[in-house]
């Protein structure tokens, strides 16, 4: 019987045989030294390119290794070969990084230890002085602010990888969203043994612009930049190797898939947020055909902001989350998507394309953004965890956020016969959708500072308020479950 190997190495590729070559004489030297899982590690490479033949002959060469194919995209193509993999640890690996000897005594440090991740030392493959300048600098950013990048070789435990959902399918960053969530989680180690990596593309940018651009975009990145339009500038105007995940998120028409041409509708309930509102709407995705601004009675200018900005707007003069909500979709009739997010500009609205793709893809019908509890008050943490908890509880799912940036199809929201007014608006919609068996995914999305004070969490009253009426309603939820079973049961039956 195989043994589970101590770590899988994934390495995405995307027109990379000759880097791959190389590295895979390193961890997979030949056909007659076999890497299989009885041994300490497994490889798993996945192209990003099924109609690269190029491939062919190393799949001869190296047939221990776990062959795999994706859509093309960094991050999608690391998922896809994770849930491949069967290593206790993960490893993940561009093609052309190298780790030298000691790699895997580094994750046996590891694995006997508290960490939960960890990565290797930089080391470029050049003789030139700028590049040990780089080294160095490289080294103690890793030291001092623990953000190491990909090509580092970025390696976590399989449960904890698991458990945060793995990467977020970003056209870049991908690797420092990773480990800024993982940081979270527990202790990494910044391992002495080093990788090798290629000098390609410093000697080919020149090594002052292409260091410059990389520190210029991380900045940009932990700002707020949409990750789409860093992903451009950092590729360049050459769109030969711009990664087909940038264009699909950028919305070029010449290479989105047909799906795409679903109609696709955003309601944002909205209460006095004249200062955030206008942001938020800037940022909404190109994909988007209607944008529909629920104002719940606000006394400012929100409801004039949002008009002069494109929305439309309906006004829902009786105070309640789910009021609101109820009154955007009354007037979206048509729309094969819905997307709900708060207009106090908490989140990244350009993150909507991380919520639409399995949708569009046919993969989910319910799509929820998972907030991790970051740069949320306590109390609001605390009082999510605690609905998580009873939800799953009772129901037996596996939430882990009731955040408000959300997407369903319309017709999947249609069968839930949503009636909640108050903040129980999202605890109804995902317990309902539990009963539906709804096909349900939860996504890991960012979170900043709201502009302006939130009406729950911004008080202990409005806090208590806004609890008490989320455990009353799963509660009420709890109670009924039974009357609804027969009518979720019966659509189901057809």
């Amino acid at each position: 019987m195989a043994t589970t190997p101590l770590v899988s190495i994934v390495i995405p590729v995307l027109h990379d045989t000759a880097e791959l070559a190389s590295l895979l004489e390193t961890l997979a030297p030949d056909r007659d030294s076999p890497v299989d899982s009885s041994v300490a590690y497994q490889v798993v490479v996945v192209n990003g390119d099924a109609g690269d033949g190029s491939l062919r002959p190393l799949h001869h060469r190296f047939p221990v290794v776990k062959w795999t194919e994706s859509t093309p995209g960094r991050a999608r193509q690391m998922n896809h070969g994770a849930r491949l993999a069967t290593g206790r640890w993960l490893l993940f690996l561009h093609a052309d990084a190298h780790p030298e000897p000691g790699w895997i005594d580094a994750i046996r440090k590891a694995d006997l230890s508290s960490a939960i991740g960890g990565a290797f030392s930089f080391r470029l493959e050049s003789t030139a002085l700028t590049a040990r300048i780089l080294e160095r600098g490289v080294d103690l950013r890793t030291r001092l602010f623990g953000l190491p990048y990909g090509d580092q070789g970025v390696f976590v435990r399989r449960q904890v990888f698991d458990d945060e959902g793995g990467y977020v399918e970003l056209p870049i960053m991908e690797d420092l969203e990773l480990v800024r969530r993982l940081r979270r989680r527990g202790p990494m180690i910044w391992s002495a043994v080093p990788i090798r990596v290629s000098a390609r593309r410093w000697e080919r940018d020149g090594w002052l612009r292409r260091s410059v651009l990389n520190v210029w975009l991380v900045g940009l990145f932990f700002v707020g930049m949409s990750p789409v339009w860093l992903a451009r500038r950092y590729y360049g105007p050459d769109r030969s190797v711009v990664p087909a995940d940038v264009e699909f998120l950028g919305h070029s028409p010449a290479h989105a898939p047909d799906k795409r041409a679903q109609k696709i509708a955003v309601i944002i309930p909205a209460l006095d947020e004249e200062e955030a509102i206008g942001h938020v709407l800037k940022e909404i995705p190109a994909v988007v055909t209607a944008v529909i601004l629920a104002d719940n009675g606000s006394t400012d200018r929100t409801a004039e902001v949002a008009s002069a900005a494109g929305a439309r707007v309906v006004t829902e003069s009786t105070r309640g989350y789910g009021r609101a909500c109820l009154a955007g979709l009354r007037v979206e009739t048509d729309a094969d998507v819905i997307v709900f997010i708060d207009a106090d500009r908490s989140d990244y609205p350009e993150e909507m394309n991380l919520l639409l793709a399995p949708i569009l893809a046919g993969d989910a019908d319910f799509v929820l953004g998972n907030r991790s509890g970051v740069g949320r008050p306590l109390s609001a943490r605390v009082g999510t965890a605690l609905c998580v908890f009873l939800i799953n509880l009772l129901w037996r799912t596996q939430y882990r956020d009731l955040g408000p940036f959300r997407a369903i199809t319309r017709s999947a929201l249609d069968r839930l016969r949503m009636a909640d007014k108050t903040w129980g608006w999202t605890i109804e919609m995902q317990v309902k959708a539990a009963e539906a068996g709804l096909r349900t995914q939860e996504v890991p999305v960012r979170q900043r500072p709201r502009i302006g004070r939130s009406k729950i969490s911004g008080t202990v009253h409005g806090t208590l308020r806004a609890g008490s009426r989320m455990i009353v309603t799963i509660w009420s939820l709890w109670r009924t479950r039974h009357l609804r079973k027969a009518s979720f049961r019966a659509v189901a039956d057809g």
